[in-house]
C-alpha cells in the first residue's frame, strides 16, 4: 500500500551540527519548506509534486518581459529566448529541475534568460519526458538529440541545467562526448549528480529544497528498466570541454558536486567550482535579491563570458 502524501510542515532550522543557512535566504527556505513535501517516496507522491510544480510555475510572457527577449517555440519541446535584433554567440541548451518527476522547459530557464542580452545568448529552453513515466536512458536519448540539433548550424552550444536538469547536462555532455557532438562546455547549477550516501547527504537528510528520501526514491525510478548509470557514479569522465558547477553550502548536494569536480580535474578536465555559503538548494532561485544569489548569477555570467571571450 502507498504512503499518504506527506502534510508540508516548516521543520526546524538546520543545528550546529550542520553549516547554517544565511540568514537572509531563511524566510525563502520556510516558503519552501510550506510548499513541497518533505519526503517524495511512492508513485502518488511523485504526481502530487509534479502537480505543485505546475502551479508554481513561470509563463513564457513572464521571462519575456523581465528581461526584453523575443522567443519562439521550435517545437513542442523547445522555447528558444533571445534578444531582438542580435547575432547570437553561443547557443545554450538548458534542461529544467524537478527531481527528474517533475517541471517544464520554462522552469529555471530565467537563470540562463537573464543573461542572454549581455552575452548575445541564444537559449534553448528544454522540455523532457518524466520519471517515473519514462527511464533516464531515454530522456538522456531524447535531449541528446536536441543538443544535436542545437549544434547543427556551427554556432557553439552549451550544455546547461539546473538540479534535475543539472545532472542530466553531465550525462548528455558524456553522450555528446561519445558520439562526437560538439559543444564548447557545460554550466551545471546545483546538479543531482547521483545516489551517494555522502556526509551532506546525511546532514541535509531532511531538507524541504529536496531531501536524501526523495533522491534516493527518484533515482530509483528513474534507473528502473535503464541502462545508464548516474553521472556523479561514472568513471569515464576523460576528454571534457570546459565545466561551470556550483552548489550550496547546506544541501544534500554539496559533496556529490564536490566530488564531481574534483573526478573532472583528476580526469584532466578545466572545471571551475563555486560553494555558495549559507545558500539552500536553488535558492538563488527562490530568493534573488539576496548577495549570494547575486553573485551566483555573476559568476555563471563571468563564466559563459570567458567562454565566448575564449578565456577558458
Amino acid at each position: 500500500m502507498s504512503k499518504p502524501l506527506h502534510t508540508p510542515t516548516t521543520p526546524n532550522l538546520p543545528d550546529a551540527a550542520r553549516p547554517r543557512i544565511a540568514a537572509p535566504l531563511v524566510d525563502g527556505w520556510r516558503t519552501i519548506a510550506d510548499a513541497l513535501p518533505a519526503a517524495v517516496t511512492t508513485h502518488e507522491e511523485m504526481l502530487a509534486y509534479r502537480a505543485i510544480a505546475v502551479e508554481r510555475s513561470t509563463t513564457i510572457e513572464a521571462i519575456r518581459q523581465a528581461h526584453g527577449l523575443v522567443t519562439e517555440d521550435l517545437s513542442p519541446d523547445v522555447t528558444v529566448f533571445r534578444s531582438p535584433g542580435v547575432e547570437s554567440r553561443l547557443r545554450v541548451v538548458f534542461f529544467h529541475g524537478g527531481g527528474l518527476i517533475a517541471g517544464s522547459r520554462l522552469d529555471g530557464a530565467d537563470v540562463l534568460a537573464r543573461h542572454a542580452a549581455a552575452l548575445q545568448l541564444e537559449v534553448w529552453s528544454a522540455e523532457y519526458p518524466l520519471v517515473p513515466e519514462t527511464p533516464h536512458d531515454r530522456i538522456i536519448e531524447h535531449l541528446v538529440r536536441i543538443v544535436e540539433q542545437a549544434a547543427a548550424d556551427g554556432l557553439p552550444v552549451v550544455i546547461a541545467g539546473q538540479s534535475a536538469g543539472g545532472g542530466l547536462a553531465a550525462s548528455v555532455a558524456l553522450e555528446c562526448r561519445d558520439r562526437a557532438i560538439p559543444f564548447a562546455g557545460s554550466l551545471l547549477i546545483c546538479p543531482m549528480l547521483d545516489r551517494r550516501d555522502t556526509v551532506s547527504a546525511a546532514q541535509f537528510a531532511e531538507d524541504p529544497s529536496w531531501s536524501r528520501a526523495s533522491n534516493e526514491s527518484c533515482w530509483e525510478a528513474a534507473l528502473s528498466g535503464s541502462a545508464s548509470t548516474p553521472p556523479g557514479e561514472r568513471t569515464d569522465l576523460h576528454g571534457l570541454p570546459p565545466t561551470f558547477l556550483d552548489v550550496g553550502s547546506a544541501e544534500i548536494f554539496r559533496d556529490s558536486v564536490t566530488g564531481f569536480a574534483g573526478a573532472l580535474w583528476a580526469a584532466g578536465n578545466q572545471a571551475e567550482l563555486h560553494v555558495w555559503s549559507g545558500a539552500f538548494h536553488a535558492s538563488d532561485c527562490v530568493v534573488e535579491d539576496t548577495v549570494v544569489s547575486e553573485e551566483a548569477h555573476r559568476a555563471h555570467e563571468r563564466w559563459l563570458r570567458r567562454l565566448i571571450d575564449g578565456g577558458l
